[in-house]
């Protein structure tokens, strides 16, 4: 391991100012010592996407040397639902400075999406989808704490010299925008007063949901139909390796979706940092940080379990787990035999309805208060809205701010990323803008991408959750088309470009990703389905000839496209990359669990952990594993393509892994997978 001594300038600075808070330790990370009053850039919300923009500006405008003064109410990075990210946000971070050898140390993995839809007529039936998220080689995932990834996020953008100020609210009602410059009064927590008035030529809006700009511009646009409330809480495994006798297939790596025809679960893994103290925390994240600078391979470092040695920390594996619901759910007329809380008594009845999530639940365990007191169970309703303006004279609003649908397929953060990094690139032209015309100008594109992005994503949420109404529509209709359209876009492709895209170009690709929702082929099918099932009762089942017709329509449309050679720029397998699916997208129900396998279990600890030769280090716990679980195992020979692209990646791995024709003979026959290795670091196949 290349020498960095373990340092305690946090912990040494507490030491020295023994009455310091939590706030004032965290905010003397930054270049200065107090907030400044003249910036060029003025980030008001320090969640994920004000400092997803402060990073991405940072970095993409190196010549502007731009001053940008982010300002966070809360005392520090709070609790939110846990979030599961994906291939863009894996991208973005890689792209950034921030690779997964070392993101791995303080998140879960997140290598997949796996789907189980309930049969509402035989309880113990349901039908899977599971696809594969990108090779180890490629562009790991991560399931996030979300405090955590915020406070990550808060040391990286310091250290870039972005000046992150947590305990200071802009008083929104008081700060004038125009185009001539803005004036923000800040106000410090603590005691209420005004510290400073703000002056910068832009303010962009990070406050999320409350859209506190965006909603002083228009009212809030609602979507016809149905709208969708989340229901959760936190959760700790008592026996998680159980579930698959509940549900065949289930990994705790992937993000587990239960579907039924009012909504659907989500089951996600994650490593808590909970109860750990700030001051610890901070210096055990730039000492990984000072790792990534300096390139140290991924088991020369130490592993979470170390790092809590080293700094004084604590970690815990917890589960975020909810439940996100249409809002026409029939519900008995009195609940209050349910629980205490509306949250709790609305869990608990949809858990309650379907065998499937009991039996899933059995192996949790509620963790009350976990966040502090009233922690314990949250809800949030009509997820579903969209800002009718995004810009003005002097301010931007980015992330959740544009709009938002609902927590399936993780829209907040990976397709919210577009616009905030769409908007980091076009800082340093705004800030130049003298006239309202050249303003215009600047933010055109950027209007317009918003105004058509939050439409089509909520077109996404309906028809997706229209599928669920039959266990058959969703693999083979709603996600069959969205997960293979949003990995294989023409042009767009973040696998064919073996996840290289530089963060200047990023926003580019992410505006036209979208799942896509935008490609004329999914626009097809979805139009179809919704209007096939939305007259239909949602209480009552799917008549089987309108089951035929969905499926029936769907089919059409996907074999002219595939005769077309429409999607053949998708380079990966979809034999290995989809269960259930075979060569040419035929749905194979015999297949089943035969897939690319990404991920393996540590046998020490139980975490889930990406599959490289070269990674043979537990990240969690530091156990040094056998070769053969560290290998992928792939479903059939990988393409010229691929091992082309791993190449360019990765060349000095020890193994790219192993070529099973068979799991079920493989898991049979372990011995027989000791095969020779060819040139090209493969097993041959058995």
């Amino acid at each position: 391991m290349p020498f960095i001594l373990p340092k305690t300038t946090f912990r040494d600075k507490l030491a020295a100012n023994p009455n310091w808070t939590e706030t004032e330790i965290l905010n003397s990370g930054n270049v200065q010592s107090q907030p400044a009053v003249e910036n060029d850039v003025t980030v008001v919300g320090g969640g994920i996407h004000g400092l997803m923009y402060a990073i991405h500006a940072r970095k993409v405008h190196p010549e502007a040397n731009l001053k940008i003064s982010l300002f966070e109410k809360a005392p520090k990075p709070q609790w939110k639902i846990g979030e599961s990210t994906l291939p863009h946000f894996a991208q973005w971070t890689k792209s950034a400075g921030m690779k997964a050898e070392y993101l791995l140390r303080f998140f879960g993995l997140h290598s997949g999406l796996e789907f189980f839809f309930l049969d509402r007529e035989n309880p113990d039936n349901y039908a899977v989808f599971c696809n594969n998220g990108p090779p180890p080689f490629l562009a790991p995932g991560y399931q996030l704490q979300r405090s955590m990834s915020e406070l990550v996020f808060t040391v990286f953008a310091q250290r870039l010299g972005v000046n992150v100020w947590h305990g200071h609210a802009a008083d929104i009602q008081r700060t004038t925008l125009s185009q001539e410059g803005d004036s923000v009064p800040i106000i410090r927590q603590s005691d209420n007063t005004e510290q400073l008035v703000a002056k910068s030529p832009l303010v962009v809006d990070g406050t999320g949901r409350f859209r506190q700009y965006a909603s002083k511009a228009a009212r809030v646009k609602r979507f016809e139909n149905f709208n969708t409330d989340a229901f959760f809480a936190y959760f700790e495994g008592t026996n998680e390796n159980a579930i698959p006798e509940e549900l065949e297939g289930f990994e705790g790596g992937h993000t587990s979706h239960i579907c039924f025809p009012e909504g659907w679960m989500y089951l996600i893994r994650m490593l808590s940092w909970h109860d750990s103290p700030m001051a610890n925390l901070l210096d055990m994240i730039h000492y990984i940080l000072d790792h990534a600078e300096m390139g140290t391979p991924h088991d020369e470092l130490p592993s979470s379990a170390e790092l809590c040695e080293m700094f004084g920390c604590k970690m815990k594996w917890i589960w975020s787990i909810g439940y996100a619901c249409r809002d026409d759910t029939t519900y008995p007329a009195d609940l209050a035999s349910y629980g205490s809380s509306e949250g709790e008594r609305r869990f608990n009845f949809i858990t309650k309805k379907y065998k499937k999530l009991g039996d899933v639940m059995r192996h949790f365990t509620l963790l009350p208060d976990y966040h502090g007191p009233g922690t314990t169970w949250y809800i949030r309703k009509q997820l579903t809205y969209q800002s009718q303006v995004v810009s003005g004279p002097g301010w931007v609003t980015v992330g959740d701010g544009i709009g938002f649908t609902n927590p399936l397929l993780s829209p907040g953060i990976n397709a919210g990323m577009a616009s905030t990094t769409f908007a980091a690139d076009l800082t340093a032209a705004a800030i130049k803008t003298k006239t309202e015309e050249q303003r215009l100008a600047v933010w055109k594109k950027y209007d317009d991408y918003c105004a058509g992005a939050v439409p089509s994503l909520n077109m996404m949420n309906q028809f997706l959750y229209l599928t669920f109404m039959h266990p058959l529509i969703g693999p083979r209709v709603g996600f069959l088309w969205t997960i293979v359209i949003g990995h294989a876009l023409p042009k767009w492709s973040l696998p064919r470009s073996a996840f290289t895209v530089g963060l200047p170009e990023f926003p580019e690709w992410a505006t036209h990703w979208l799942w896509g929702s935008q490609v004329d082929d999914w626009v097809k099918v979805a139009e179809h389905t919704v209007k096939k099932l939305m007259p239909l009762n949602l209480d009552e089942p799917v008549p089987q000839e309108i089951v035929d017709d969905v499926i029936n329509f769907s089919e059409k449309v996907k074999e002219e496209a595939l005769a077309a050679g429409k999607y053949q720029g998708f380079p990966f397998r979809y034999q290995g990359e989809l269960r259930n699916y075979g060569p040419m997208l035929e749905w194979d129900e015999k297949k089943y669990i035969k897939q690319d396998r990404f991920q393996t279990q540590c046998h020490a600890c139980l975490t889930w952990l990406p599959c490289r030769g070269d990674w043979r280090k537990c990240s969690a716990c530091g156990v040094m594993r056998p070769l053969k679980d560290c290998e992928i195992r792939w479903n059939g020979r990988p393409t010229d393509f691929e091992l082309s692209k791993f190449a360019m990646i990765a060349p000095n791995h020890m193994s790219v892994g192993t070529v099973l024709v068979d799991f079920v003979k493989e898991r049979e026959m372990k011995c027989k997978c000791e095969a020779p290795m060819m040139e090209n670091g493969m097993a041959k196949e058995m």
